[in-house]
C-alpha cells in the first residue's frame, strides 16, 4: 500500500495535527530550527529522503509543509501518487511577521492549541529564533509556480484548501495555486483563520480523504 504522509507548517510539531486525521496518514516530526539552521534547503532534503525511504505516496501539508509538498511532487513525480494541500505557502506572503506573532500568542492564551503542541512551539522558537525568523522569510517569498506547472505536466492529481478567514495564505493565493496546479479547489467559510483544523479537526479529515 502507498503511504500516506502529512507534513506539518512552520514551527508545528506532528502532534499539532495527528489527532485530526485518519489513522491511515503518517504525520512526519519535522527537523527543528535549531537542526535545520533556518535553512529551507535543509527541509526540502528531509522530505526527500523520507519519500525515497518510504516509495511512492500521497502528500499533504499545511502552510510550509504545503510548499514542500509541491517542492517533493515537482522533484519526483515519480514518488508522489497525489497532493492535498491546506492553506499552502508557495506564492509571496504580505501578512507582516509581527501581526503573525500576535495571533500565535493569542491562540496559546485561549487554548486553541493543544497545551502540549503549544508549548513544544514555543520551545523550538525559543532554542533558535535567528534560525526561524531566517526560515519564515524564506518561507514568506516563496513563488512556486514554476514548479506547480511541472506538477500540472505531470498529471499528479491535486487538492487545495483555503478558508474565507485565513489571512496569512489568503484565498486569492489558493486559488491562484490551484489554477496553477490544475487544482481541485475547496475554499471553507471556518473560523480560526489560518489554524483553523485546531477548532474544526473534522474538516482536516475530510479533506485528506
Amino acid at each position: 500500500m502507498d503511504s500516506r504522509l502529512f507534513l506539518p507548517g512552520w514551527g508545528a510539531p506532528a502532534s499539532l495535527y495527528a489527532p485530526a486525521l485518519p489513522a491511515s496518514w503518517d504525520v512526519l516530526e519535522p527537523p527543528s530550527f535549531a537542526a535545520s539552521g533556518g535553512s529551507f534547503g535543509a527541509y526540502r532534503g528531509w522530505v526527500a529522503r523520507e519519500l525515497s525511504t518510504r516509495g511512492r505516496s500521497a502528500l499533504a501539508g499545511h502552510s510550509m509543509g504545503g510548499a514542500l509538498a509541491i517542492l517533493a511532487a515537482a522533484d519526483s513525480p515519480e514518488l508522489v501518487e497525489r497532493l492535498v494541500l491546506i492553506a499552502p505557502a508557495g506564492l509571496p506572503l504580505d501578512k507582516p511577521m509581527g501581526e503573525s506573532l500576535r495571533d500565535f500568542v493569542r491562540q496559546l492564551v485561549t487554548g486553541v492549541y493543544p497545551r502540549g503542541a503549544g508549548a513544544a512551539a514555543l520551545l523550538a522558537l525559543a532554542r533558535a529564533p535567528r534560525s526561524a525568523y531566517a526560515l519564515a522569510e524564506r518561507v514568506r517569498a516563496l513563488d512556486l509556480r514554476h514548479e506547480c506547472a511541472r506538477i500540472r505536466a505531470a498529471r499528479i492529481p491535486a487538492t487545495v484548501v483555503g478558508c474565507v478567514s485565513d489571512t496569512l495564505v489568503t484565498t486569492d493565493r489558493t486559488r491562484s495555486l490551484a489554477e496553477a496546479l490544475g487544482a481541485r479547489y475547496v475554499e471553507l467559510d471556518l473560523r480560526g483563520g489560518h489554524m483553523w483544523m485546531l477548532t474544526d479537526p473534522e474538516h482536516l479529515a475530510a479533506a485528506v480523504a
